[in-house]
């Protein structure tokens, strides 16, 4: 009975675990990434198990509070998943965990959970202040063997129950599910939520791992820098391979909307930059798209986030000439969309990455000095053309 009660009350009211009204009114996310199945990202690769392990994750917070409060992820999960324990703790700037700053987690006053197929768990509240790109360590012992059905992330891996260790010892690092998808932070003052969502090209492919340099993190540290934008949160709900109407390495994003975007803690604005893998493919088997249909997904989406009083602010598509799937067809339809979004009248804001990746002398090729030699992704300076190419204006209160 007790597990029964304990799920009722996060069903009910999980924000107001250790709060009163009017903090449940400011936990805004400050970090977020997309679940998925319990398989993994890359094809021909079998899926993560974990038994007896402890995994340590380390991730980023883009905006301060005197609080935060995490979310767990078996959304896509096909079986009950069983944690035996969660540790966070503040690092420093080297990736190592500050001393006196582990914090045991707690879900409903308890230090094991767990999460029924196709649910989240929020934690209680944890007293750990955090400032703006604060780096967090989040440790996760699994006792029973589990399949953990989430994004996958860089994890330390270490045998054992080691949530409390400074280092982890006998530990290795691997490329799996980190069962954290969304980290809040309780505010002082409310301030925009903005959700970047889209594939690989808003997730960072090709950037330097580890260092925070895909757009959406290099906007927020625009952010954090100008005191006039103290308190806005960016939070990055990238998907490498997405597409908007057909599967990829997950959902289509007219499929993971909802979830990814419009129950993300506080949002208030997202970015939409969605589209290159459906043009890319769109003379695949079981994939074919037009530019219309493109076009119908964006207002299907703008539709749903306006009925819940969030805007959209639309990204023009990057110039892919030269990448793997590159066709005169795909081009085409490309500028047929990126047209739409600039004169279309649908979005509530535009942001022309198009124009400020595309080589001066060839338009339909990304500028060569802004990507790795893929002609689709941009490097870590293209992810800082982009991320200076957005207006801080499109998601301000209108007077």
């Amino acid at each position: 009975m007790k597990r029964r009660f304990g799920w009722y009350w996060l069903v009910v009211a999980p924000c107001l675990i250790g709060a009163g009204p009017a903090a449940r009114d400011k936990w805004a996310a400050g970090w977020f990434s997309a679940p998925f199945a319990p398989f993994a990202v890359q094809p021909a690769t079998t899926p993560a198990i974990f038994a007896n392990q402890t995994t340590r994750q380390i991730l980023r917070i883009d905006a301060a509070g005197r609080s935060i409060r995490l979310k767990l992820t078996n959304e896509l999960g096909i079986a009950p998943l069983k944690v035996a324990g969660v540790h966070v703790a503040l690092t420093d700037p080297a990736g190592a965990i500050v001393p006196g700053s582990d914090r045991t987690v707690t879900f409903d006053g308890e230090k094991e959970t767990w999460l029924p197929a196709g649910a989240p768990r929020l934690s209680d509240p944890i007293n750990v202040p955090v400032k703006a790109l604060q780096h967090i360590a989040v440790s996760i012992f699994y006792r029973d063997k589990v399949v953990p059905a989430a994004h996958h992330a860089d994890l330390i891996v270490a045998p054992g129950d080691q949530l409390d260790r400074l280092e982890m010892q006998a530990a290795h690092r691997e490329r799996g599910p980190g069962l954290v998808s969304e980290v809040d932070v309780l505010r002082d003052v409310a301030a925009p939520v903005i959700v970047a969502f889209g594939d690989s090209i808003t997730e960072g492919a090709a950037s330097t791992p580890g260092k925070d340099m895909s757009w959406p993190q290099q906007f927020a540290g625009r952010l954090a820098a100008d005191p006039r934008y103290r308190g806005w949160s960016v939070v990055n709900a990238g998907m490498s391979g997405n597409r908007l109407l057909h599967e990829g390495f997950g959902p289509p994003a007219l499929a993971r909307f909802d979830r990814d975007v419009l129950a993300v803690t506080g949002v208030t604005h997202v970015v939409l930059l969605e589209g290159i893998n459906d043009i890319g493919w769109w003379n695949k088997p079981d994939s074919e798209v037009t530019a219309a249909e493109v076009i119908d997904a964006y207002r299907q989406i703008v539709a749903r986030a306006h009925a819940r009083g969030v805007k959209v602010v639309g990204a023009t598509i990057l110039p892919y000439k030269g990448a793997v799937y590159f066709t005169p067809e795909g081009e085409r339809m490309r500028l047929e969309v990126n047209q739409f979004i600039r004169t279309g009248g649908l979005f509530d804001g535009v942001i022309d990455f198009e124009k400020v990746a595309a080589d001066p002398a060839d338009p339909a090729r990304i500028d060569p000095r802004l990507e790795p030699g893929d002609h689709l992704h941009p490097n870590d300076g293209g992810y800082a053309t982009m991320a200076a190419a957005i207006s801080p204006s499109l998601f301000e209160a209108r007077r």
